[in-house]
């Protein structure tokens, strides 16, 4: 049946449109022209991921093998989420058990979240915090317990500048790389072009670049660890990435 109405409707686009597919005999089947371009999309890998089946982490809902390493390894308590979706969405404050690199054992902090960030395996939470008297990221692997607090005093979403500021990030072939293999790189990250350039909220940049794995300073983060670099042609405002 399914196919019976796939036949059908190929027959009736190809008469709409005659030279937008060229026949494979090989395969009995039709190749998209080289000149066709798309009407009722924007032609996108995402679109076509969502057409056969493929969500964003690789699961895939066609009878094709895909697997991912694109995991979550977050250990997040669904209610400490749930309390931080409530406290984002009143406008309100929580005050939290937390660690840190620098703090690592468990201490509190009286926090306004307003935005959730997901980077890689990690989940963080963007919200001022009291104690530090500036907004921060919160990573919440990292917040063992969470309590309600109706403070409304401290500064929310708007009042976040650096989230409210977005930067121009751009991504280069490693400059370490012979001209061939930065040809390589072109191709495969920007399909030719001689830079991948982001607009970006500022306290995202550090993240993108992790997710690129792209290298701040080229002298000492080298091929072939690092096969990108961030041009910094265009001066970057203050705190929009961070160093080793």
């Amino acid at each position: 049946m399914h196919e019976t109405i796939a036949s059908r409707d190929l027959l009736a686009f190809r008469r709409q449109y005659p030279r937008a597919l060229e026949g494979d005999p090989s395969g009995k089947a039709y190749d998209a022209s080289i000149g066709l371009r798309p009407e009722l999309t924007q032609g996108t890998f995402a679109e076509y991921q969502q057409l056969i089946g493929i969500n964003g982490e690789g699961v895939s809902g066609s009878t094709i093998p895909i697997e991912s390493s694109r995991l979550d390894h977050t250990q997040i308590d669904y209610r400490s989420f749930s309390r931080l979706h409530s406290a984002i969405r009143m406008g309100t404050s929580v005050l939290i058990e937390y660690r840190s690199m620098s703090h690592p054992e468990k201490h509190q902090r009286l926090i306004r979240p307003h935005s959730f960030i997901q980077a890689g395996p990690r989940w963080h939470v963007r919200a001022f915090c009291k104690e530090s008297d500036d907004f921060r990221d919160f990573n919440l692997g990292r917040i063992s317990s969470i309590k309600q607090d109706l403070d409304l005093s401290l500064p929310g979403l708007v009042d976040d500048r650096d989230w409210n500021t977005f930067v121009r990030l751009r991504l280069v072939p490693h400059r370490g790389l012979s001209a061939l293999q930065q040809k390589l790189v072109r191709d495969e990250y920007m399909a030719g072009t001689t830079a991948h350039v982001f607009e970006v909220r500022k306290p995202m940049a550090h993240y993108l670049m992790q997710s690129f794995r792209a290298a701040v300073d080229p002298l000492k983060e080298t091929p072939p660890d690092f096969l990108l670099m961030v041009d910094e042609s265009e001066p970057l405002p203050e705190g929009a990435l961070w160093r080793a």
